[in-house]
């Protein structure tokens, strides 16, 4: 744990007991770079910086799919992950409802709604990665395996 802003993300991580780190960024999106910008702006390879995705899957379920931000999620590869058989972007306003988390700063970590995780199984070359910690411009550095602990995830191909 170490002195940061209070998010839902970063108070449920605090209260797992897993050891993070959190760094701030300014926050400057750029359409379709958010990730990589984040990445650059702390000086990380944008293989080892993750992007949490609300998704539905077969229109009904809700779930997060964690992935680099240099890749894409691969939607049937995710479905499958979770006995589905496709899946979609969730649409941001539901996003919001449901996991008390703007565009930008998703979280698998401290949602509304205890959601159900896939973790790019690239997480696990890593000894740390970078989430988002509830807020634009706001990282999380942790292992992998605390990733998968914390949000009883689970690790799978779903990134292409």
């Amino acid at each position: 744990m170490t002195d940061h802003p209070d998010t839902a993300a970063t108070l449920f991580l605090d209260s797992t007991g897993v050891p993070y780190e959190i760094r701030q960024y300014e926050y400057a999106p750029r359409k379709g770079h958010i990730g990589e910008q984040a990445a650059s702006a702390i000086g990380a390879e944008p293989s080892a910086v993750f992007k949490t995705l609300a998704v539905k899957i077969d229109r009904k379920q809700a779930a997060f799919a964690v992935i680099p931000v240099d890749r894409r999620v691969n939607f049937k590869a995710l479905a499958a992950a979770l006995g589905g058989k496709n899946a979609k972007m969730m649409q941001p306003d539901e996003a919001h409802e449901r996991t008390g988390f703007v565009s930008g700063g998703t979280t698998p970590f401290g949602s509304r709604e205890d959601l159900p995780t896939v973790i790019d199984r690239s997480a696990e070359t890593h000894d740390t990665i970078w989430i988002n910690a509830g807020a634009r411009g706001l990282l999380a550095c942790l292992a992998p395996q605390d990733v998968q602990t914390v949000t009883r995830g689970i690790f799978a191909s779903i990134a292409a």
